[in-house]
């Protein structure tokens, strides 16, 4: 029995040495080809600089789901009323952008009034009574904004360009 358990670790020691390692392995395996790589190619593309009926509507749709939002949500997450509001003015700001001077300062008392309603919920101040008098806040400039920023009233007040130069007068008719 020794004699047999001596033969076969000779032989383990054997195979191990000479055929079965890992460097003979590595000889015989075929190695994997590199594929050569294609380059990617970034075209550029040139955007309008000027106001579109969709860029002032995708921001109208934005400001108004926020606000919206906003209304429906009030506290119950601070960091998210906090989001809702400065997500909300920011479209508003944008929406403002699109605007020649003399209709985009008509703007400007409704932002402040967000802007109030900002700092109000970065304070964290929100008892019942600011509660009410941000959802009034909020709604009264949801209203506002749909009855008097929709597109198809405002398009006639839309600058040319964003060039501060090239900001165009309201049309006549």
């Amino acid at each position: 029995m020794r004699k047999i358990l001596s033969i076969f670790i000779i032989i383990a020691i054997l195979m191990n040495t000479a055929g079965c390692s890992d460097e003979w392995r590595k000889k015989f395996v075929r190695k994997k080809k590199d594929v050569a790589k294609k380059p990617h190619i970034w075209q550029e593309k040139k955007y309008s600089d000027e106001p579109t009926e969709a860029l002032y509507t995708k921001h109208y749709n934005y400001a108004i789901t926020w606000l919206s939002e906003l209304s429906d949500d009030l506290g119950q997450n601070n960091k998210k009323d906090l989001r809702c509001a400065q997500e909300a003015l920011g479209q508003i700001c944008d929406m403002q952008n699109c605007l020649i001077p003399g209709k985009a300062k008509d703007v400007d008392k409704h932002i402040k009034r967000l802007e109030e309603v900002r700092d109000i919920l970065k304070r964290g101040d929100l008892d019942q009574a600011n509660k009410d008098y941000v959802r009034s806040s909020v709604d009264r400039e949801e209203r506002f904004i749909r009855s008097e920023l929709y597109y198809h009233k405002i398009k006639d007040f839309m600058k040319k360009s964003f060039d501060k130069e090239a900001a165009a007068e309201p049309k006549e008719e």
